[in-house]
């Protein structure tokens, strides 16, 4: 059986996706700090209620950052654990694009705001224009401690997911859409089309995405995905 699995790992809530032979398993929990203690038995029972085995899996995707620093790091590895055991492919895809994912298919807009916390007040915020399996940046993403100039440009309509900064105006609570979960099946299709495309990468290139000095450092990521 071929298989593709994807990885959320990258904050609060860990989001697993098996797809073989055209049915998806998913297995999710909000686990905050404690991944490393239930990820690895999360991925046995998606196999196992697959009728799959790790071997079979062909292409493996996973949230990439930014994001939790450990949490990003066990997604990273966990790709490249099943990817060398499998030689199957790997396709790192920019957390804030998979949470825009989640909340498009949830609220069905088109355009998202993603928020993303870093440390104290600062925060990742990405502008995406997203579709069923697919998104790219219509703003890349910055490091932001206060509301920019650009904000009260976005089109109408455009929703804003993710952590609320506090020195975000309450003028945009209306368009801030909280307890939304980046699940892993909603990119299933991105990371398939993208394998198709000839863009998967071999799992030793299953690298992190994170912040270097005071200004966003994005590893060689294609922009539209």
């Amino acid at each position: 059986m071929n298989a593709t699995l994807f990885i959320e790992t990258s904050g609060p809530y860990c989001s697993l996706a098996l797809r073989v032979e055209g049915e998806d398993f998913v297995e999710s929990r909000l686990l905050n700090r404690t991944h490393n203690e239930h990820v690895l038995t999360m991925l046995d029972s998606l196999y196992e209620r697959s009728g799959s085995d790790r071997l079979g899996t062909t292409l493996v995707g996973f949230s990439a950052g930014p994001g939790s620093f450990t949490g990003v790091r066990i997604g990273a590895a966990i790709a490249q654990a099943v990817g060398f055991a499998s030689d199957a492919m790997v396709v790192p895809v920019q957390s804030s694009l998979v949470l825009a994912m989640a909340a498009s298919r949830r609220f069905q807009k088109t355009e998202w705001l993603t928020s993303i916390k870093s440390r104290k007040d600062l925060f990742y915020w990405t502008h995406y224009s997203v579709t069923a399996d697919s998104g790219y940046a219509i703003r890349d993403t910055q490091l932001y401690d206060c509301s920019p100039d650009w904000l009260g440009q976005m089109v109408s309509g455009t929703g804003i997911v993710g952590d609320r900064p506090d020195w975000l105006e309450d003028k945009w609570d209306d368009v801030f859409y909280i307890d939304v979960y980046p699940q892993a099946n909603t990119v299933l299709n991105l990371v398939e089309r993208i394998h198709q495309e000839g863009k998967s990468r071999p799992p030793e290139e299953a690298l992190p995405i994170y912040l270097e000095g005071d200004s966003p450092w994005v590893k060689e990521l294609d922009r539209k995905l």
